[in-house]
């Protein structure tokens, strides 16, 4: 089943999609596509969809 959730990942010194790729799977999420909806100071909204 796939579903959509928005998660929060710590804004990087240096931005990378690998950075925020592995931060999704250290989580444990099997993520099937995600993009950059928000940002305040610290952290980006990620809006993911993935295999649960």
């Amino acid at each position: 089943m796939i579903a959509t959730e928005e998660v929060k990942v710590r804004i990087p010194k240096v931005f990378t999609s690998e950075y925020i790729e592995n931060e999704l799977k250290e989580m444990g999420y099997d993520v099937l596509r995600w993009a950059i909806t928000n940002y305040d100071d610290n952290f980006y909204t990620i809006s993911i969809a993935f295999v649960c």
